[in-house]
């Protein structure tokens, strides 16, 4: 039977039901949720099953009515999306009804050719279970977690996060990513995607190319250094306020940084290791993209703008925002020899020396 999404008859009303749970968060949160439903037809609802409900991590803020709202409109799309058509998007980013908060979708392709989609969502991945349930204002895809309730840590999330390999494995030398799995501390990395390593090899090849050469691992941990603020999650929207007054100065494990966050109100394409001009004034249309992306983020560094890809992915112990560029320029890797090797070489007996000297004397 085909049912009305706002009915909550295709959520599952009954105890037996798989989404019971999820009906009965909706139920206990108020009549918003299901009001905002019924307004809208051909919409798309990312629904938890019930297990993901039972989560330890779930089950602590649901006494919070008001982000369990916010948490429900991150499942809520007013777009009408199958998952053929997900699968075909080339920007496979959508809107959800909670303000400036998109879902993005990964799709894996298997050795005999199928399909697995990934959904993530306030920092939490998510797959979906059971895709294109049928309603008769839209559709339903069963998914196995709760969006906007992370149970990941930073480095968990870096080492899982399939557009976040380069970053994690550069950060495995010089155990720069140990300590991203301390509960105890509170942090904000703004993490160059895959591509933004990809992107710099044309902006500087020669950046490039020592950045991944183990002689190297030390230059290559102060730079990630300069993208990882300590103390505390810094969002999106705090550091938009910091930088209305002029450039908001980051404390990073390596120095202070002077970043200019701005709210974008146009439509923005992926740049090329910052490039200054990145929106698009053709007449260009893909027939496979999603609706655009317009609004996002843009820092400014170093007087090169950056797009955040993909802001405010929440974790255990801090904040996340990935971004379409890497936080050097060429003076960072610029030494005498070979790298590391230099820096033991050459400072370290120099310090030596003089230890000894103070010493003697």
């Amino acid at each position: 039977m085909v049912n009305d999404i706002s009915s909550g008859g295709c959520l599952g009303d009954k105890e037996d039901g798989p989404l019971f749970k999820f009906y009965e968060v909706i139920r206990d949160s108020g009549d918003e949720f299901m009001r905002q439903a019924s307004r809208f037809q051909n919409i798309t609802l990312f629904a938890p099953r019930n297990a993901a409900w039972e989560a330890p991590e779930v089950k602590a803020i649901l006494q919070d009515t008001r982000r369990v709202k916010d948490i429900l409109k991150m499942h809520f799309v007013r777009e009408y999306l199958p998952l053929d058509v997900i699968e075909r998007k080339t920007n496979r980013q959508v809107a959800t009804s909670l303000e400036r908060t998109n879902l993005y979708f990964d799709v894996a392709v298997g050795p005999s050719g199928n399909h697995s989609v990934t959904v993530e969502g306030g920092g939490v991945n998510a797959s979906i279970i059971t895709a294109n349930i049928g309603a008769t204002n839209g559709i339903i895809h069963i998914i196995d977690r709760v969006f906007g309730v992370p149970y990941s840590t930073v480095l968990d999330k870096l080492r899982t996060d399939p557009t976040l390999n380069s970053t994690y494995h550069l950060g495995n030398r010089y155990e720069f990513n140990e300590q991203l799995g301390n509960p105890k501390k509170r942090y904000t990395y703004f993490a160059p995607q895959d591509k933004a390593w990809i992107a710099l090899e044309v902006w500087a090849p020669s950046v490039q190319k020592k950045l991944f050469m183990d002689d190297f691992s030390y230059h290559t941990k102060q730079i990630l250094e300069r993208h990882l603020a300590v103390g505390e999650d810094l969002t999106m929207k705090k550091l938009v306020e910091c930088s209305k007054n002029g450039s908001c100065a980051l404390k990073t494990m390596r120095d202070k940084v002077k970043v200019i966050v701005k709210e974008n109100q146009e439509q923005i394409y992926p740049s090329s290791q910052g490039n200054q001009e990145t929106s698009r004034t053709d007449n260009f249309y893909d027939e496979n993209a999603i609706i655009p992306n317009y609004g996002g983020y843009i820092i400014e560094w170093n007087n090169k703008k950056y797009k955040v890809i993909r802001p405010d992915v929440a974790c255990t112990n801090g904040i996340i925002h990935v971004i379409d560029g890497v936080l050097v320029s060429e003076s960072d890797v610029q030494v005498t020899g070979s790298g590391s090797r230099s820096f033991v070489t050459f400072v370290l007996p120099n310090v030596l020396t003089i230890l000894i000297t103070k010493w003697l004397l």
